[in-house]
């Protein structure tokens, strides 16, 4: 029987696929795990746990989708915009923005309670407020609630949750004194839950374009850290379709101001049906001899006549021959995607032009004149371009890239770029190439670096599109290839973090958040599962359900942040919360900093306390609790208020989960060489670790045992050091075929692994 031993000291090729069981000749095996569920795998090597997440605030509606989106003004000023149903709520730097507060004088000990406030602003009954401050009645602080029955004459209106139930303080503490109430600043779309999977935005300085298939694009503007309008984007004299080529003439009532234009007949016009109601707002322009002039719809007769209000004069009231109609409106569709490229916004993807992109006037964003009044084209005039291919490539995303614009088609991925080297687009110039032929999913891309990730079209794959400089060309390799398995069923929202760590996050199909820890230059690709604490049913059989992510950079520029909608089932009722997850554990973190629960809550105290408030989202819920660097018993949340044993400084409470790892099957040779598929057994095993508490290891999930890393010296009756160094250990296990160490972290501490070292016996006549 022989003896062998080996070291796995690198784990950032993720969890790899079982069909990579029998795979010791890649080199990404050295480096792999077969489960690595929530758990992070470092670029340096390592592995370390998921971070837990922190709880911001609810969404609007409970029973609603909600989708995320970043908004970035500066590098310090940074939102998540949350948009719902027929809304858009803005979160900054952990809080929700809100209109002026003012001041309340009382509330009531009642159901339900009623909330007296001092102020000129009035409020009307359905608007959503957050009370801080209050003194005394400590459970309503930090909450939204609904006002509902409002007194006008007297300052008065009753509290209501989201659910329309009446807020019941008859248990609460009496109301001492102080605390604001304001109302969440809100802007209202005519979004519904079911357009929010198709929203794509592009941003520049204070305004965030928006577009969806089914409505004109929009335009978000930042007036102020507390004033954002919506409105449509008015469009300047384009962009059109193609020139009428029929017999068809369009007369004008007159040349300038509001008038109507007949057709001489319905052929050319929408597939020769005429002017539709729906072609109200659609551009329209003609020709007579050199001169163009155009106008907007705005008023439909017949399928003949239209009224149009006309903004560049038509010359006279002939006949023309020549016009064309704008290539979007409620009768074409509206593009689908948008973004900036050379100077110029960019849209794409309209329903009955799907092949087609539109690039504006050169900084002008929303001028898109394909030519002057005499008919002359400029270089800065709007580019209109149609990609050709053998078979209909709807666009499905663009990305701006040093190498020209990228576009993502359901059947293939393509550069658009100048046909000249080191020349701006141009109307003139312009030229597009298929690149590769994988076809994208309706997805929004992420740039990463100089490469752009992308969804494939099944949605089963993670494409990387970038720039080879051997081939002198685009080439789109599969980021899933090695691990098939994780992006099952379906993957349907990406977001990406560029610091500490490169991650692009994922959502499943089936709630999962999805890692993969990703650095080009070190050939780095290593997905990792994250399943959040909690549940999502009443039987507490599902994991919550991960909805939406986006990230955006921290105001003081460190690192990024992800956000996420999680769907979870609390105290009886399904939820719907904004959650974040929080850093990445350092070296230089302080223990009692450590932060590993989800949905969580922390609170950090001027004098040590035994009371944590403001709890109301795990109302009813028995969670983990972290007093300082140690571990307490469970609580129960009760009037969102948790009683501990003893006090504390720095507390955090929330759902525990567990950080899963577990090698691929170990071969460290045998006499006659190989020790795959042998009969063997692990007998001792080592771990490298870095600033580690409260690990487990086994040969499987259910045979786990405790790794004791308390060293002589330490004090007991305090909390237990975190440890550096390398741990050895008898280890438990079977003869079988496969041998793999598994380990587990849970509680509240951090754990770092940095290699692990079994030592195993090869049966001689396995």
């Amino acid at each position: 029987m022989g003896r062998a031993s080996t070291i796995q000291n690198a784990f950032n090729a993720g969890e790899l696929s079982a069909l990579m069981l029998g795979r010791q000749d890649v080199a990404k095996y050295a480096a792999g795990m077969f489960v690595c569920l929530n758990g992070v795998p470092l670029v340096q090597g390592g592995w370390t746990r998921r971070p837990g997440t922190a709880y911001l605030h609810q969404c609007k509606y409970h029973n609603r989708d909600a989708r995320l989106l970043p908004f970035q003004y500066s590098v310090q000023q940074t939102y998540v915009l949350e948009f719902g149903y027929q809304y858009i709520r803005f979160f900054t730097e952990h809080g929700i923005l809100t209109k002026t507060a003012q001041n309340i004088t009382g509330i009531t000990k009642a159901n339900p309670a009623v909330v007296e406030y001092s102020g000129a602003d009035t409020y009307a009954n359905g608007e959503r407020v957050i009370i801080t401050g209050v003194v005394g009645m400590t459970q309503v602080n930090n909450r939204e609630f609904v006002v509902t029955n409002v007194n006008t004459g007297s300052n008065t209106f009753e509290l209501y949750d989201s659910d329309g139930l009446a807020v019941n303080s008859s248990a609460y503490d009496t109301y001492t004194s102080g605390g604001t109430v304001a109302e969440i600043l809100e802007v209202t779309t005519a979004f519904d839950e079911t357009d929010l999977p198709d929203i794509r935005v592009t941003q520049s300085a204070d305004v965030l374009y928006i577009t969806h298939p089914d409505f004109p694009p929009q335009q978000l503007v930042r007036v102020s850290a507390t004033s954002w309008t919506l409105s449509d984007v008015t469009f300047s004299d384009g962009p059109y379709d193609v020139a009428n080529t029929t017999s068809t003439t369009l007369t004008p009532g007159a040349a300038t101001g509001t008038t109507t234009l007949t057709a001489s007949a319905v052929t050319g016009i929408n597939d020769d049906t005429g002017f539709q109601t729906t072609d109200i707002g659609r551009l329209v322009r003609v020709k007579e001899g050199s001169t163009w002039g155009w106008g907007e719809i705005v008023g439909r007769a017949s399928t003949t006549v239209v009224t149009v209000a006309i903004q560049s004069t038509f010359t006279n009231t002939n006949g023309k021959s020549t016009w064309r109609l704008g290539v979007w409106s409620d009768t074409t569709g509206y593009p689908k995607n948008s973004t900036f490229y050379d100077d110029r916004l960019w849209f794409a993807g309209a329903a009955l032009y799907p092949q087609r992109l539109d690039g504006s006037k050169t900084g002008l964003y929303s001028d898109f004149q394909p030519s002057a009044m005499d008919g002359t084209v400029a270089a800065d005039n709007a580019v209109s371009f149609t990609l050709n291919a053998d078979d209909v490539n709807a666009i499905e995303w663009m990305a701006p890239n040093e190498k020209g614009l990228l576009v993502g088609t359901s059947r293939g991925e393509w550069q658009v770029k100048p046909s000249a080297l080191n020349e701006a687009i141009t109307p003139t110039n312009i030229s597009a190439k298929p690149s590769t032929r994988h076809g994208s999913a309706d997805v929004a891309p992420v740039s990463a670096g100089k490469a752009v990730l992308f969804v494939q079209r099944a949605a089963r794959k993670v494409r990387e599109f970038a720039y080879v400089f051997e081939s002198d060309g685009f080439k789109a390799p599969d980021m899933t290839l090695l691990s098939e398995h994780i992006t099952r069923p379906s993957i349907y929202e990406i977001a990406y973090q560029e610091q500490p760590q490169a991650i692009m996050w994922g959502v499943r199909a089936d709630g999962v958040l999805l890692g993969m820890t990703y650095e080009r230059d070190q050939n780095v690709v290593a997905w990792h599962r994250h399943e959040l604490g909690g549940q999502s049913d009443s039987a507490g059989e599902l994991i919550p359900v991960v909805e939406s992510v986006c990230a955006v950079p921290t105001p003081d520029t460190t690192r990024d942040e992800l956000y996420m909608v999680v769907q979870r089932y609390v105290n009886g009722r399904t939820r719907r919360y904004i959650e974040y997850m929080s850093k990445i554990w350092e070296t230089e973190d302080e223990q009692e900093d450590a932060f590993y629960v989800d949905c969580g809550w922390t609170v950090i105290n001027g004098s040590p306390s035994s009371t944590v408030t403001g709890l109301w989202h795990l109302e009813g819920q028995t969670v983990g609790v972290y007093v300082d660097g140690t571990r307490h018993v469970d609580v129960t949340i009760t009037n969102g208020k948790a009683t501990l044993d003893r006090t504390g400084t720095i507390i955090s409470l929330g759902y525990y989960y567990d950080s899963d790892g577990q090698t691929l099957p170990v071969d460290g040779g045998a006499q006659d060489g190989s020790a795959q598929g042998k009969t063997k057994r692990i007998h001792r095993v080592g771990f490298w670790l870095v600033d580690t508490l409260g690990l487990k290891y086994g040969p499987d999930v259910d045979n786990l045992t405790e790794l004791i890393v308390r060293q002589w010296g330490d004090a007991y009756g305090s909390a237990t050091p975190l440890f550096t160094g390398v741990v050895r250990e008898r280890f438990e296990a079977d003869y079988d075929k496969l041998a793999q160490v598994y380990w587990r972290a849970d509680g509240p501490f951090p754990a770092n692994v940095l290699a692990v070292m079994p030592q195993f016996q090869v049966s001689d006549d396995s």
